[in-house]
């Protein structure tokens, strides 16, 4: 199944990726291995478009935390996972590729209206 980008520009898209959470992954456009052989401007781009997703979704969520992740051991460039996380979630404490401690049904607002409200939040910060 293909991903749902939601966002992208000259550097960088954003993916949903399929979860019970709210979450989303940044990526670099150029498939860098390491968050080290980024350049220092785009990495500062990264972690500003990563402030925006978290902004986002603590105001639109209002989740117990949000996780932020970048193994890249499956897939080797960079990308941060962001996620909005829940007592009530299927993992929670446990990270969501833990063990599972129960099966959670979440009542969230709707995504779309996330979606739209961080689309319009890197637009006031993309170079495009």
């Amino acid at each position: 199944m293909d991903r749902l980008r939601i966002y992208e520009d000259d550097n960088f898209f954003i993916e949903k990726e399929e979860s019970e959470i709210p979450w989303l992954k940044i990526f670099t456009k150029e498939p860098y291995k390491e968050l080290g052989d980024i350049p220092k401007e785009l990495r500062l781009q990264l972690f500003e478009i990563f402030d925006i997703i978290e902004d986002e979704m603590k105001k639109h969520y209002n989740p117990t935390k949000i996780n932020m992740a970048s193994f890249a051991n499956m897939l080797p460039r960079v990308h941060l996972h962001v996620m909005a996380r829940f007592e009530n979630d299927s993992y929670f404490p446990n990270p969501m590729w833990g063990e599972k401690q129960r099966d959670a049904v979440l009542d969230l607002p709707d995504e779309e209206e996330f979606y739209k409200r961080v689309v319009e939040a890197l637009k006031q910060i993309s170079p495009d």
